[in-house]
């Protein structure tokens, strides 16, 4: 596995290396290669073999191959072709080795955890482009690989969180394009607890890219004393990074497969590859990162059925009144009704507001970001979005007067035909600059009009603040940075709509 070291994180990652799971390398915290091993007996089995085949039908539904983008020939709908190498192709496998004969197509394992929402490890993504999230591959008791067609593969749209510590947590969850047909998502366990040892546990996932397996007879060996994972004697190889690792008995997502023992050792008599073996209790274990890593993260900055009042998480929805247990002040995030007066804990930017230049044909709003804090702030990755009503018909158009640096702008309909005041919304999405403690960056100078150059009725505009603002805080203007609200809160009770990045 290769390791990465992480930049900068918001729907595109700068890292050091090329995203891949396929070659185990060695780590640089330890010196020791970090891959997988079967631990006793192999007990990776077909979904068809399987001695749950309700259980294999599941995870048939929730369980996705990462694949090269380039390896995926969809000019058939209906017969998808993957290219790639058999496993003895791969890695060079003795061909009397279980399933040696069969494709070896993945670089990843992920998990459907909402309806267009894949759970997989950090390291197995580091831009949307490459790779092709494909469902239902996986051999048929005919021994062929089944039938994978267009409603099977998905693309990366958005990181909604990113994360790789080497000798911690590793985890993302992934947008895709459309939400997922026909499936029904992993359950999640959320709960913040530690896993008890001897906690018995399934894997789900394409070892060293194979066709879906299932491999259970493992448990849980230990925990990370700061919870970030724990460590289990599962069956698993490189593609199985990423994959789903369940509590056998409540069949509970609860970790994500991140790192293990090296995967492979040499056969001299017959100079092949065979599967490296260790006793249950030997070797160094499997690490799997916590789920609730992941979906405290996630929940911090999108809206899932897997996030709900109890998940350790402060909502984009959620406030200090309705959920007091997840948001609080000192939490990190700027919630619903916090402000730079009432928690500078939290709330460490603010949005100034101005009417710059009032005029009938024009809405010209003025904003400036103020930093209240006592450490700099780089604004990468921010957008500031101004609510309005559009009554003049066409398009519209926005430009900076006299910008010293020009932000970018973009147009949106609040989704539903939106609420009182915010039908429509304009996203400025700032450079790269910074803003130093108790300072303010320069006056963004914005200026919008449609292109028939009729009249706003700025007065039914939920962000409009009037003639005489004077560079004050609009709480009705909202600022995200990185995905996250840090400032305003959202005007449509129940919606949430993350910044595009």
């Amino acid at each position: 596995m290769k390791t990465f070291r992480l930049f900068v994180h918001a729907g595109l990652i700068f890292a050091g290396a090329g995203a891949a799971c396929s070659v185990p390398v060695e780590d640089e915290t330890t010196g020791q290669i970090r891959s997988e091993v079967i631990y006793g007996d192999d007990d990776r089995e077909e979904p068809f073999t399987y001695s749950d085949p309700t259980w294999a039908q599941r995870a048939r539904d929730f369980t996705v191959a990462l694949v090269p983008a380039s390896a995926v020939d969809d000019s058939d709908p209906n017969d998808i072709q993957i290219a790639g190498p058999t496993w003895i192709e791969r890695d060079g496998v003795c061909p009397d080795e279980r399933f040696a004969t069969q494709p070896a197509l993945a670089d990843c394992s992920g998990t459907l955890i909402d309806e267009d929402l894949v759970l997989t490890a950090g390291h197995c993504i580091n831009n949307c482009g490459d790779s092709r999230f494909v469902f239902d591959y996986a051999m048929t008791p005919a021994g062929e690989l089944g039938q994978i067609t267009s409603d099977d593969v998905y693309r990366c749209v958005d990181f909604i969180t990113w994360y790789r510590d080497p000798s911690g947590a590793d985890y993302t969850v992934v947008r895709l394009d459309r939400p997922v047909v026909g499936r029904t998502p992993a359950a999640v366990r959320v709960s913040s607890a530690p896993l008890a040892v001897g906690t018995p546990l399934v894997v789900h996932g394409f070892p060293r890219g194979l066709p879906l397996k299932l491999a259970d007879g493992a448990a849980v060996r230990s925990n990370d004393g700061d919870l970030e994972f724990f460590v289990s004697n599962l069956d698993t190889f490189v593609g199985n990074s990423g994959s789903g690792v369940f509590d056998l008995d409540t069949h509970e997502l609860v970790g994500v497969l991140s790192r293990g023992a090296a995967d492979f050792v040499m056969d001299e008599d017959d100079g092949c590859a065979r599967p490296n073996t260790c006793a249950n209790n030997a070797c160094r274990g499997e690490d799997a990162t916590y789920a609730f890593q992941a979906v405290q993260a996630m929940c911090e900055k999108t809206v899932s059925d897997v996030c709900s009042c109890g998940d350790g998480a402060c909502g984009p929805l959620e406030n200090p009144t309705s959920c007091p247990g997840d948001c609080s002040c000192g939490d990190g995030i700027c919630s619903s009704g916090e402000n730079t007066a009432s928690c500078p804990a939290d709330c460490q930017l603010e949005v100034l507001y101005d009417e710059h230049t009032p005029q009938p044909n024009w809405v010209t709003p003025g904003i400036q970001v103020r930093n209240t804090g006592t450490e700099s702030v780089y604004l990468w990755g921010s957008t500031i979005r101004y609510y309005f009503t559009q009554e003049p018909p066409g398009s519209l158009a926005a430009e900076c007067w006299g910008c010293s640096s020009t932000p970018t702008m973009s147009f949106h309909e609040v989704p539903g035909g939106g609420c009182a005041g915010a039908t429509h919304y304009l996203d400025v999405e700032l450079p790269s600059i910074s803003v130093d403690p108790s300072s303010t960056t320069d006056q963004f100078r914005v200026a919008f009009h449609a292109s028939s150059w009729q009249a706003f009725n700025q007065s039914n505009d939920r962000s409009y603040g009037g003639l005489s603002w004077n560079w004050a805080p609009n709480p009705k203007i909202t600022m995200y940075r990185l995905g996250v609200r840090v400032f305003g809160d959202e005007p449509c009770p129940g919606l949430f709509i993350p910044p595009a990045d």
